[in-house]
């Protein structure tokens, strides 16, 4: 899979999800039964549209710009990292399905950072 078609998809990934954040960031709290207020969720929602912008920019660019890799990298690990602290310290207290997402995502996010991390040490 090209570099560029990994930024597209995940652009594609973070306008829906932020989206969907935005507009039912309440349903999903309660969903997710963690203790945590919606706007957190509005809050994730918000920064995923600007995010799948940046994306849609790095997939329009020639070749995947080395310094736009390593922002997409930082933001990438500390998403899954910053998952796994939520399920540490919410986990107890969410329901399944709340587990479930927080979980896939934090695997989808795991999978696209691995192919990044490919696209960066891949000789050119």
């Amino acid at each position: 899979m090209s570099d560029r078609v990994v930024y597209r998809l995940d652009s594609l990934a973070a306008i829906t999800m932020g989206v969907v954040l935005l507009i039912w960031a309440a349903p999903l709290t309660t969903l997710a039964g963690w203790p945590l207020p919606q706007a957190f969720l509005a809050g994730v929602g918000l920064f995923l549209v600007p995010w799948a912008g940046f994306n849609a920019w790095v997939a329009a660019q020639p070749s995947v710009p080395l310094r736009a890799a390593r922002v997409h990298l930082a933001v990438d690990a500390s998403w899954v990292l910053g998952s796994g602290a939520l399920l540490v310290a919410y986990g107890p207290r969410m329901s399944g399905i709340g587990i479930a997402i927080v979980a896939a995502q934090a695997v989808s996010v795991l999978g696209v950072f691995s192919l990044k991390l490919l696209g960066v040490v891949r000789p050119r």
